[in-house]
């Protein structure tokens, strides 16, 4: 028999294999781009099962913990994923609060799934590198959405007694910020913004907001939705600062844009004369400007920085007593994920180098392919690395194994994994909270606190 005909059977029966097992597949990630990729997988291969995993103790990941809480429609993909769990619970399952590479090592996880899918994200924010980065009251902007978003971190929460916030960044992290510093209460006391929060921001005597970013306005990274509403919004009187011959090279590069960018660039330019002057609460939107020191008092609070105009090459101290910086994110590695240059090793654009005949392993979202991106994107993205898996089991390039999954594992370590049943417990109790409140939800911050309470 010759090496062709002997291929070809194993080519055979690998595909009968594929097709009488079907995979059990591991998502690392319940953010969009996981839950995304999981909501296909479990369309295309209706038979397959899948173990979903989250660091955190709730699931959704930046779209509970980091979309503005006033975007609602934004948050409506949740109903989706909610959805899935609920017609899929028979071969569907979720693992918050469990840490891969410490409760579950990546090793492990090749062992014990057919496939896996990285979509972790990437939520390590980008540092300043400045030798008072740490002052009291400086913020990465992650630190500071995780705060009015109900994610309390070891940062502690801002100090809001003073007037001046500056905050550093060209994309919609930083508008989302100074938008926050700047809403009526009111109207963030109708939205899931935690009460502790609102209690800060109600005594907030911040009347004045810098937004400084590296870049110019033809680069900046921010989106329309997002600028509109700070520039518009109510009780604040915002522009932006942009010199003469660079809003001559706007007009010139919006007669040529695209849709998208020609109306962000009309936008900025309409804004150049203040609207509203003369309110208390004021708002800057500026360019070219580069952060090189931070300024602190006898306390270690943050007082001014200094920032080098890249134009005019000017250096300009500004009062800041609080300082929050929204410059990116890095990608995170797990423990253990095969590595180059401090990013993930792919094979190509999905798949993720393996040197051993365990699971295969992909990678969508952030954590492939850099923190960029809406979540139109994301899904587009896991949509597509998902087709790719399918794909590769129909061929049988998968090779198909009987995997137990993850859970007996996790439940002799005694990890304290939470559940979908036990998330939609937590769930419910937030929409109680907040119907109490008049909002949609009041988040739990000790969510394991809860659960011990419940079983006990």
């Amino acid at each position: 028999m010759n090496v062709r005909t002997v291929l070809k059977i194993c080519r055979h029966f690998s595909t009968r294999a594929a097709a009488h097992l079907q995979p059990k597949v591991a998502i690392v990630g319940s953010g969009p781009a996981g839950l995304y990729a999981c909501s296909r997988l479990l369309q295309n291969l209706p038979k397959c099962s899948v173990d979903v995993f989250d660091r955190n103790q709730v699931p959704y990941g930046l779209v509970y913990y980091g979309v503005a809480p006033d975007h609602y429609d934004m948050k409506k993909c949740t109903n989706q994923f909610e959805r899935m769990f609920t017609e899929n619970s028979d071969r569907l399952s979720l693992f918050c609060n469990v840490i891969i590479g410490q409760n579950l090592r990546y090793q492990e996880l090749c062992k014990l799934y057919d496939a896996v899918i990285l979509a972790y994200g990437a939520n390590k924010p980008r540092s300043l590198n400045l030798r008072d980065e740490n002052a009291i009251n400086c913020f990465s902007g992650s630190d500071f959405v995780s705060w009015y978003n109900g994610q309390p971190k070891n940062s502690g929460a801002p100090l809001l007694d003073l007037e001046h916030a500056v905050v550093l960044g060209n994309g919609n992290v930083a508008i989302d910020c100074s938008r926050i510093l700047l809403s009526p209460v009111d109207k963030l006391a109708q939205t899931d913004v935690p009460e502790y929060a609102l209690r800060e921001l109600r005594q907030s005597i911040i009347r004045n907001v810098r937004i400084l970013g590296r870049r110019g306005p033809i680069e900046a990274s921010f989106t329309i939705k997002e600028l509109r509403e700070l520039l518009n919004l109510e009780g604040c009187s915002n522009h932006c600062i942009i010199p003469e011959e660079t809003i001559s090279k706007m007009k010139e590069v919006s007669n040529v844009a695209d849709r998208p960018k020609k109306r962000i660039l009309e936008l900025m330019m309409n804004f150049t004369v203040p609207k509203h002057p003369g309110h208390e609460r004021q708002c800057s939107i500026e360019f070219f400007k580069v952060i090189e020191s931070i300024q602190t008092n006898s306390k270690g609070r943050v007082e001014s920085i200094k920032v080098r105009d890249r134009q005019t090459n000017e250096l300009i101290e500004v009062p800041c007593d609080l300082l929050i910086y929204a410059i990116g994110f890095e990608n995170i590695l797990l423990e253990g994920v095969p590595r180059k240059d401090n990013r993930l090793l792919m094979d190509d654009w999905c798949r993720v180098h393996s040197e051993n005949d365990e699971a295969s392993v992909y990678a969508t979202g952030w954590c492939a392919h850099d923190a960029r991106g809406v979540i139109a994107e994301s899904q587009q993205q896991a949509v597509a690395v998902v087709d790719e898996l399918v794909k590769d089991w129909n061929k049988g390039q998968i090779k198909p194994r009987e995997c137990q999954g993850a859970k007996e594992l996790l439940d002799k370590r005694e990890v304290p994994y939470i559940t979908w049943d036990e998330w939609k417990y937590v769930d419910e109790c937030e929409r109680r909270m907040g119907a109490l409140l008049g909002k949609p939800r009041e988040k739990i911050a000790d969510v394991q606190s809860l659960l011990r309470i419940r079983n006990n």
